[in-house]
């Protein structure tokens, strides 16, 4: 009889020539008002050998995200989340983030999301190492979004 996977494990397992890491959960990642580049969890790789990597997006996601700052808020300008290898590498574009994106009415709390890149990163996160994630210019229109249960991904294409 086999035992049950881990979680870490049940993460790991390929469907579709596909592999998704994420990372753990934060608990809550605030959106300022004055643009600022944020930190956002890490991701450890480990790509099972004999594997070529073909193709590598970025997702994140939240379980809910609240305004307090009394007014109608959302994204203020275009904004990017990169990712890098942390010896360091240089950070990519992984996930565009449009201007006026996740409004969210004054004082109110609303579901999260989970947003998917659609650059291949590839380039960046090509085997086993650990990935560091950036909100770049994190910026919003009220004095701040906070966003809950915070989680980063990465899904790799492979042959």
């Amino acid at each position: 009889m086999t035992s049950p996977l881990t979680d870490r494990e049940a993460l790991l397992v390929g469907r579709g020539s596909r592999l998704i890491y994420a990372s753990a959960f934060v608990a809550t990642v605030v959106l300022p008002a004055v643009a600022t580049n944020l930190i956002l969890p890490s991701i450890v790789v480990t790509v099972p050998s004999g594997i070529t990597i073909d193709r590598v997006v970025a997702a994140i996601s939240w379980r809910k995200q609240v305004e307090s700052s009394a007014a109608l808020n959302a994204i203020n300008t275009a904004q990017q989340i990169r990712v890098r290898d942390d010896t360091p590498g240089t950070f990519r574009n992984a996930i565009t983030i449009p201007d006026n994106s996740l409004e969210t009415a004054s004082s109110a709390t609303e579901g999260g999301v989970m947003l998917y890149g659609d650059s291949d990163i590839s380039a960046e996160v090509d085997g086993d190492d650990t990935y560091e994630f950036q909100w770049q210019d994190a910026e919003v229109d009220g004095a701040s979004l906070t966003l809950h249960d915070v989680q980063t991904f990465l899904i790799i294409e492979y042959t």
